[in-house]
């Protein structure tokens, strides 16, 4: 159990977790906090995505300098399509944060 925790922080630590809780950034109280986390993982997500499809290779994930994502590649790809797509990292997050 404490491993999927650790493996679940990490993952959320590299792509800027996006479960952060909503709080109001000072200075810009428009823009939450949540907003601005899903926004790095996208644009850390978008660029490691070189063929643009909206998936990352196992290839693509270790030349972006994931490692933590590489090292748990198997595991992320739920429908084991040999390709993680940004629901799947967000679904397995969400899953193992809630159990």
């Amino acid at each position: 159990m404490m491993k999927v925790v650790a493996i679940c922080a990490l993952i959320g630590a590299l792509f800027g977790s996006g479960l952060a809780y909503t709080q109001v950034v000072p200075g810009n109280e428009s823009r939450p906090v949540r907003a601005k986390y899903l926004a790095k993982f996208d644009a850390q997500f978008s660029s490691a995505d070189k063929d643009g499809d909206g998936a990352l290779t196992k290839a693509e994930a270790q030349n972006a300098g994931m490692g933590r994502v590489v090292e748990n590649f198997d595991r992320l790809d739920a429908n084991k399509d040999g390709k993680l797509t940004r629901d799947e990292i967000r679904a397995m997050i969400r899953s193992r944060v809630s159990s």
